[in-house]
């Protein structure tokens, strides 16, 4: 099958994870390893993978491997993946080809019994495991000719040798007894929650070189943040972004592959402890398609009803309290190896908002939406619906310290006058 597949469903300009060559060279066979990856996808299945031509031949084993010789498992043959692939853990956002969380279920070397390669062509092969879950003889033996149509050329069953590792399944079944990571000792829920290793693939590429002004660099720092400076009135006239005021507190990320560092307004890096209660916005921000990014936003709070609430924000850090966890993103000054504060701000927000509508996967990340237009109605509308204030920033600006962002605060609603009482005379 080769590679072909493999790399035709990832783009490997910005995924994580590693392009489709063949390993060089012919491996003694000794050291041929093999790896079974616990999959949670649309349908939890186990991936067996065995080292085979310099790739990772690979089939998707629905109910997993069993050490019981009467047990024969149905394994669909996939594509090829290449041999770096063997120790990935970790999470596949949804949404993604073959978006869920994947463990290390059980990793070794295996040894064939005759010649893999004409045993694999013939449909055939016969094999040694030396894991620490799974050891002695298997088969790997294709379906043919089964059905009105032959079959399904990509089935084929594993089984079982009789040998000293055979073990009855009324004793009980290893995938059950046996469910945590080789690796770390994690299960498939700690992996979920930890989000502490994450590859992209199938993402539609974000051709940055072609975004007028944006420049190929590291990533800046220090890095400036623009300030806010308080009006009285909105602006007028065309040329303007307006954004509600979320209430909140502000907060910067910076990823660089799995690393994510949180800062705060001043682009300074926060305290260990500090970014350790931020550390769910950290991992979600982990989670978005990139290998590289700074995000400018605002953590907070949100009640049912919609609204922010950041006096709740304590305890939904914490996991909490009835109010769940939002943090906006309404900036984006840089991307995959591009630094984007001389693009204008229309069109930043417009990769910003790419980046966030790719999450499929649940997370407390939200796109910080705006509208153009008269700032006088967007002021008034704002008022109306009890938000904090709005934000104006001019279209084609950028992200630099002398940017102007205003901010136009609501005046808080006049108290209502007590009225006199008067006492009724008789």
């Amino acid at each position: 099958m080769g590679l072909a597949e493999y790399n035709r469903k990832r783009n490997f300009g910005i995924t994580r994870e590693p392009p489709g060559a063949p390993a060089p060279g012919k491996r003694p066979r000794r050291e041929r390893i093999f790896v079974i990856q616990k999959h949670a996808a649309t349908r939890l299945h186990y991936d067996f993978r065995l080292e085979l031509e310099g790739v990772l031949k690979s089939w998707s084993v629905p109910k997993g491997p069993s050490l019981d010789p009467k047990v024969k498992r149905l394994a669909m043959q996939t594509e090829d993946h290449p041999i770096a692939y063997a120790e990935f853990e970790g999470i596949i956002p949804k949404g993604q080809y073959g978006g869920g969380t994947v463990l290390l279920w059980d990793q070794g070397t295996w040894e064939p019994q005759g010649d893999p390669h004409k045993e694999f062509a013939a449909g055939n092969l016969k094999f040694f495991l030396k894991g620490e879950k799974l050891r002695g003889g298997f088969a790997l033996i294709k379906l043919k000719g089964r059905g009105p149509r032959g079959g399904d050329e990509r089935a084929w069953l594993l089984i079982k040798e009789k040998d000293a590792e055979t073990r009855d399944e009324a004793r009980g079944i290893v995938t059950d007894q046996r469910p945590e990571s080789v690796t770390t000792g994690r299960t498939l829920d700690q992996i979920a929650a930890q989000r502490d290793h994450v590859w992209h693939s199938n993402r539609a590429q974000l051709d940055l070189a072609e975004i007028e002004n944006a420049r190929q660099a590291p990533p800046p720092d220090p890095l400036r943040p623009p300030a806010l400076a308080e009006r009285d009135a909105p602006p007028s006239g065309a040329g303007w972004l307006h954004e509600m005021q979320i209430a909140g507190e502000r907060l910067l990320a910076r990823a660089d592959g799995d690393e994510v560092t949180l800062l705060g307004p001043d682009g300074m890096p926060l305290s260990k402890a500090a970014a350790n209660r931020r550390k769910r916005a950290a991992a979600d921000v982990r989670l978005l398609p990139a290998q590289g990014l700074i995000v400018d936003g605002i953590l907070t709070a949100v009640r049912a009803d919609g609204h922010p609430d950041p006096d709740a924000l304590p305890a939904a850090l914490a996991g909490r309290g009835k109010a769940a966890l939002a943090y906006f993103l309404f900036d984006l000054p840089y991307l995959d190896g591009y630094d984007l504060r001389q693009v204008a701000l229309g069109r930043r927000k417009e990769l910003l908002a790419r980046l966030v509508g790719r999450m499929g996967e649940k997370t407390c990340l939200r796109y910080l939406d705006h509208i153009g237009g008269s700032g006088i109605d967007f002021h008034r509308e704002a008022c109306r619906l009890q938000i904090p204030g709005m934000v104006s920033r001019q279209e084609d600006a950028g992200y630099e310290p002398r940017a102007r962002w205003i901010r136009v605060p609501c005046a808080p609603p006049a108290p209502a006058r007590k009225r006199k009482k008067i006492s009724a005379r008789v």
